[in-house]
């Protein structure tokens, strides 16, 4: 991975993991895990505060972390013209590495500063905040919505995944078997979860990481994906079900049909380290590239980059969620 806000805080995170550090109920050495105040929070010098256009209630949006330096959540239109933002969300965000949205429009930004972190709830077409969520949450990665409209989180510290009902901030289920490092989270159309795990435990040290599926209402993985996965980040998959993984240290994002282990199209024109993707209604393809700052975007079926480009207001992106989503 290369040298970056998120990396450098999941360095610190493994080694604390491997010591029992992250994994308790303590925040790391250091980190206080509280909630900075708003006017503490840092944003973008030349907005200042979070802002809203009219358009940014419209549809085929993308909302993207930034991780470093603007601590904000920038929308675009995901296939206009103009690559400028929309929209800025910076209220109670330190470090947003990842987001998600529901079917009604309530956007989740998962805040992973250093400490236990929080998740931070935004009602539909808002930039002030609704609720936090703190219950359950220890170094989380990405979060994912269910067709229920329940929210999926996953926590490095803690080594699992914790879902929350629709307007609760209690977690409703846990789930730890299989999961060691756990990153990225998708769920599909017929309600399997897939969830990265950044790196698996090795015999000496860390090995390569994999991706494990969960039938629905099930706790323990029904089948692995090694084939292809090296230290994945961000995942999801398309309206046919087909799962797209990012290998931030190989550079590439892997494709894999629905129901298969092995991919059958390898992306990796265009990208220096992929955090995570996004897939439009339409097939377009977007993956925040952490090292370049931009939203690199791909034609339904293509390989290749296309011509547009996004890259104002970003530094260091890494989550994205695509509007209207697919689920629910």
């Amino acid at each position: 991975m290369k040298n970056s806000s998120l990396s450098r805080l999941r360095i610190t995170c493994v080694a604390a993991a491997m010591l029992a550090g992250c994994g308790g109920p303590q925040p790391p050495i250091g980190a206080s895990g509280a909630i900075p105040q708003a006017s503490a929070i840092a944003t973008h010098t030349d907005r200042g505060k979070s802002w809203m256009l009219p358009q940014a209630s419209s549809k085929d949006l993308l909302y993207v972390s930034n991780v470093s330096d603007y601590d904000d959540v920038e929308v675009y239109h995901a296939s206009g013209k103009d690559p400028s933002p929309i929209a800025v969300i910076s209220g109670d965000l330190d470090t947003p590495v990842s987001d998600c949205i529901d079917g009604d429009g309530t956007l989740y930004v998962v805040n992973e500063p250093g400490g236990l972190g929080w998740v931070t709830e935004f009602p539909a077409g808002k930039t002030k905040r609704s609720k936090i969520i703190k219950r359950g949450i220890n170094t989380p990665a990405f979060c994912a919505i269910d067709g229920s409209g329940n929210l999926w989180v996953t926590n490095i510290g803690a080594q699992n995944v914790t879902e929350y009902e629709k307007g609760s901030t209690k977690p409703n289920e846990i789930i730890t078997s299989g999961l060691f490092y756990p990153d990225g989270v998708t769920i599909d159309k017929s309600g399997n979860m897939y969830v990265a795990n950044h790196y698996t435990e090795g015999t000496k040290s860390f090995a390569p990481g994999n991706v494990v599926v969960y039938a629905p209402g099930k706790k323990s993985p029904s089948r692995t994906i090694t084939d292809g996965v090296a230290t994945p980040v961000g995942i999801t998959v398309d309206a046919n079900d087909t799962l797209y993984v990012t290998n931030i240290t190989d550079d590439n994002v892997q494709e894999y049909l629905s129901g298969q282990s092995h991919p059958y199209q390898t992306v990796t024109e265009g990208i220096a380290s992929p955090c995570t993707v996004a897939v439009s209604d339409k097939g377009y393809l977007y993956v925040t590239d952490l090292y370049r700052s931009e939203v690199v975007e791909f034609e339904p079926g293509s390989i290749t980059p296309s011509k547009r480009e996004i890259s104002k207001g970003l530094s260091e992106p890494c989550g994205m969620a695509y509007s209207p989503p697919l689920l629910p």
